[in-house]
């Protein structure tokens, strides 16, 4: 498998071949439109020099003055992109002509014919002068104007590539790479910030959707609706914390169905399933709406009571481990019978006990056990 191309390459390879193309379309277009421009302005140049020459030859020819007659043909050959010229000369019997006719087929031939129009206005036929010009060429002709005008043009295009990279960061290689950090680390991107595409706002919010969706699965006992011990710590953590801030109090209760395993057997794991879960809706109905209910493994449960004020606090725990143990003690309906449980509770209180989440825990699975077999030895049924 090839390696993936970074964001900015794979912008610029797909970019640069539109970008050279358009380049070489308009390079082509511009040179062949300037071409012909040129083309049909050295027509006329050249049309008006041969005219303007005729002019002036018209004179001496008639005058049978060779000597300026040859002189003025031999200044045409002077003039720039002039091969050759040639002019009858009727008094010698005779062709003028001057420059280079070596090559005439590449050269751009003008005839002018030769009239004297004499004082009565009659017109008197001398011949005809003919120029033989230098092609226009294409090359000469850009080296003029054309090449400055694509070194301009090539600049815009530079220009327009800058200012793509530019819009294109701003709009879509930054927030993607936000974003992609943001994934990377495992965090929400929130809010999402102002000024970002629609298209990338909705896959932001998607992902952040997607995220909390599995954050809190992370944190759920998919069996029982409740926290697990990810989320118990987390809990437990920021109660600690609070209590230590108010200073009110708080306790970590740690429950445990007894005989849960035999039931379990006895009945079966749809029976044992359907306890945990009533178990785990009684408990929520004692207690408060501040308070956490988790699951934190098997048939233990934690509950934590925190932000007590000091005088209610013996009051508050004596009557919830009463509605905890009268709201389990009710029967359980399962087919065509009823499930009893009880549970074995440990207390723990913070900063007493521990101020730590795993000191707290020891000491209130010591107590339930300790609860436990104190109970079993008095009652082992």
């Amino acid at each position: 498998m090839s390696p993936r191309q970074n964001l900015y390459t794979e912008f610029l390879r797909r970019l640069l071949p539109l970008l050279a193309l358009a380049y070489v379309l308009t390079a082509t277009i511009s040179a062949g439109l300037y071409y012909l421009g040129q083309q049909e302005e050295a027509r006329n140049q050249r049309q008006q020099t041969l005219e303007t020459f005729a002019h002036v030859l018209v004179k001496p020819l008639w005058d049978c003055n060779s000597l300026t007659a040859r002189g003025i043909v031999h200044a045409m050959t002077l003039q720039p992109n002039v091969r050759w010229a040639s002019a009858p000369d009727q008094c010698a019997q005779q062709l003028i002509q001057s420059g280079t006719s070596s090559s005439h087929a590449s050269a751009e031939t003008l005839s002018t014919p030769l009239r004297y129009v004499d004082e009565h206005g009659r017109s008197h036929p001398l011949g005809e002068l003919s120029v033989a010009f230098e092609p226009v060429s294409i090359f000469t002709a850009a080296s003029r104007s054309l090449v400055p005008q694509l070194v301009i043009f090539l600049s815009m295009l530079i220009a327009v590539l800058a200012g793509a990279l530019w819009v294109f960061e701003r709009t879509i290689g930054k927030p993607l790479e936000q974003l992609r950090r943001a994934m990377h680390d495992h965090e929400a991107l929130d809010p999402v910030p102002a000024g970002w595409t629609a298209e990338i706002t909705e896959v932001t919010q998607t992902y952040n959707a997607q995220l909390q969706t599995l954050r809190n699965q992370a944190r759920r006992d998919m069996l029982t609706g409740l926290g697990n011990r990810l989320k118990l710590e987390e809990e437990l953590d920021r109660a600690i914390r609070l209590t230590a801030r108010t200073g009110s109090r708080g306790h970590v209760l740690l429950l445990d169905l007894d005989h849960f395993k035999t039931i379990n057997d006895e009945f079966g794991h749809a029976a044992g399933d359907e306890i945990l879960r009533t178990v785990a809706q009684r408990l929520l109905a004692c207690v408060r709406d501040i308070d956490t209910v988790a699951r934190l493994g098997g048939d233990e449960f934690v509950i934590i009571v925190a932000n007590i004020p000091h005088d209610l606090h013996a009051d508050h725990l004596i009557a919830l481990t009463k509605r905890i143990r009268h709201s389990l003690a009710q029967p359980i309906p399962w087919k065509d019978t009823f499930l009893q449980v009880r549970a074995s509770i440990g207390l723990a209180e913070f900063g007493l006990d521990g101020s730590t989440i795993s000191a707290l825990l020891e000491r209130a699975d010591a107590r339930m056990y300790l609860h436990k077999t104190q109970r079993s030895q008095s009652d082992p049924a």
